[in-house]
């Protein structure tokens, strides 16, 4: 399996594929009608927390958000929101979106400062 250049896999084998509409559970294949990798310069392995928060706010690097649309895209996207209902086999992402959002909302409302490293 390969990310292809767009993200949704190779031309042979794109990611509709094998992710269909929701979580396949007796194949553990997560599912959403959306479904796609998240564009290479979204990743944030291997960065620090001051790295990953720069990259959020940063609109050529967060899916061209600012930073009050990200409240709507943390808290309230069904692609995102799959993080908390990861299906069979896969531990949730902590709390809920909703909570998440609202982490957001208030981040973003008091300034939306980074840590320093």
């Amino acid at each position: 399996v390969a990310r292809g250049a767009d993200g949704h896999g190779l031309a042979a084998l794109r990611c509709s594929s094998c992710h269909g509409n929701a979580n396949f559970e007796p194949g553990r294949i997560p599912g959403h009608p959306e479904w796609h990798l998240a564009p290479r310069e979204m990743g944030w392995e291997g960065k620090s927390l001051a790295e990953i928060c720069a990259q959020i706010k940063d609109p050529a690097r967060n899916g061209g958000r600012k930073v009050e649309e990200l409240i709507h895209h943390i808290g309230e996207d069904t692609l995102v929101g799959w993080a908390w209902q990861p299906g069979f086999g896969r531990s949730p992402a902590p709390g809920t979106q909703k909570q998440a959002g609202a982490l957001v909302e208030a981040w973003a409302k008091s300034g939306a400062a980074c840590p320093a490293r």
